[in-house]
């Protein structure tokens, strides 16, 4: 499998580049800002990403790139549809015109977050907010293309290469006594690792449609933080607080717990609970 990656220096990216890397796999990566022996590219220029394409033939574009600041989108939505939106188009015309597989990642937030158990990928969409709506769109704009397309939703990813909740709580509870975290927004933790080698085995697998991919169980951010904090041995006392005492820019969804189940059939395997996932990262941070 000869793929492209791009967005190969955000944090997903780089755990992508790792998986395909260890598999001996050949790829180019791309990035707007891309690190030694990687290719810039900007996929608002839609020649450029038509030019890159064509030059590579690859068989999977990989695109882990987005605009992902959720808040700073209530202000920047037309930035944010550029990429999230219509930067996605690009790369799904150049999918097209080169008989290419598109692996693209979304988001629970193109839901609407008052369900009452796990969306399935076919479930209606209604995002609250810009970011939700840009990421929607680019759905959309990749399905009107034609291309062959897999759509990969997750949520509340965190790993070792990016700035992520996670690493920001154990951060925050070494310098102080106690932390309050909401307790009425429940959702999947995702492992960045697990979603980098599910988008390399469900290119392997092949087949288009939606898809979604997170750790389980569902929890609350307020239980991510408090396992977090307890795995990396902190005392901190973690309290649980409603949202409105966190007012933010932009809303977020109550309920964004996604049924991944459709997906772990088509790769074969099933990711480890978020718990095991958290043990093991916050013993890299604490060294």
């Amino acid at each position: 499998m000869y793929s492209v990656v791009i967005g190969s220096q955000g944090m997903l990216g780089k755990e992508l580049v790792a998986i395909l890397e260890a598999r001996g796999l050949e790829s180019v990566y791309a990035d707007i800002a891309p690190g030694d022996g990687q290719v810039k590219l900007d996929i608002t220029d839609r020649s450029a990403v038509s030019e890159l394409i064509s030059k590579y033939k690859p068989e999977v574009i990989f695109n882990c790139s987005a605009y992902t600041n959720v808040d700073q989108a209530e202000e920047q939505e037309e930035i944010a549809a550029a990429i999230n939106g219509y930067g996605v188009e690009n790369i799904a015309l150049a999918a097209k015109d080169n008989n290419a597989l598109l692996v693209h990642i979304s988001t629970d937030y193109v839901f609407p977050g008052d369900n009452d158990k796990p969306y399935l990928p076919g479930d209606p969409t209604a995002p609250q907010g810009s970011y939700g709506r840009t990421k929607l769109l680019g759905e959309q704009l990749i399905e009107k293309t034609g291309s062959n397309w897999q759509i990969i939703r997750t949520a509340w990813l965190y790993g070792p290469q990016g700035k992520n909740f996670v690493e920001t709580i154990v951060s925050l509870a070494k310098t102080r006594d106690s932390l309050k975290v909401v307790n009425d927004q429940t959702g999947c933790p995702t492992w960045a690792p697990d979603l980098a080698k599910c988008m390399a085995d469900m290119a392997k697998y092949g087949k288009t449609g939606k898809y979604h991919f997170c750790n389980g169980p569902q929890c609350t951010w307020y239980d991510l933080a408090k396992e977090a904090v307890a795995r990396a041995g902190i005392n901190c006392n973690i309290e649980p607080c409603s949202s409105d005492e966190f007012p933010r820019p932009a809303k977020r969804p109550a309920w964004s717990v996604l049924d991944s189940s459709e997906t772990y059939n088509a790769i074969g395997w099933q990711p480890r609970n978020w718990q095991e996932t958290v043990a093991d990262y916050v013993k890299t941070l604490n060294t």
